[in-house]
């Protein structure tokens, strides 16, 4: 594979690298504002049946709220293990993405090097030409001399 076609690979690996980062942290935005809204109304629930409870609840009111409060417990359980996923696939593709911007940097490099490399071999042979260009006017001169 060509080094230009690695570059191509490589940039197009960071511009894949940086949308996923950009899904991800989408994602664990939207997942913390439900986290948010879910403990709020976790505590307004339980503001309302502390006041409940001081008038006096049924057996069938106070098993009621049991099961609304652990079930909002458990699904505030599961979305603080998606928050904590999200944010370990962010961390990870941030580093792949430090990787390859790494990568693109040294292949950016080693192109201008072999640019670099190539423009020296023209000149050099642009400079070798002159010489051999003036070294046979010199000689020619020498000839008409004598």
């Amino acid at each position: 594979m060509s080094l230009d076609s690695i570059r191509k690979v490589r940039v197009q690996t960071v511009e894949s690298l940086m949308m996923e980062l950009s899904h991800i942290a989408q994602t664990l935005t939207q997942s913390e504002e439900q986290y948010r809204i879910m403990e709020s109304q976790i505590r307004a629930d339980a503001e309302v049946y502390a006041q409940q409870a001081t008038h006096g609840l049924t057996i069938e009111d106070l098993l009621e709220w049991q099961g609304r409060m652990a079930a909002q417990r458990s699904a505030l359980q599961q979305l603080r293990v998606r928050i904590d996923h999200a944010t370990s696939v962010w961390q990870q593709t941030k580093e792949r993405l430090v990787g390859a911007k790494q990568e693109c940097t040294i292949l950016e490099r080693v192109a201008e090097q072999r640019q670099a490399a190539i423009q020296a071999t023209i000149a050099r042979r642009e400079q070798q030409a002159a010489d051999e260009a003036a070294h046979r006017q010199v000689s020619i001169r020498g000839r008409g001399d004598s």
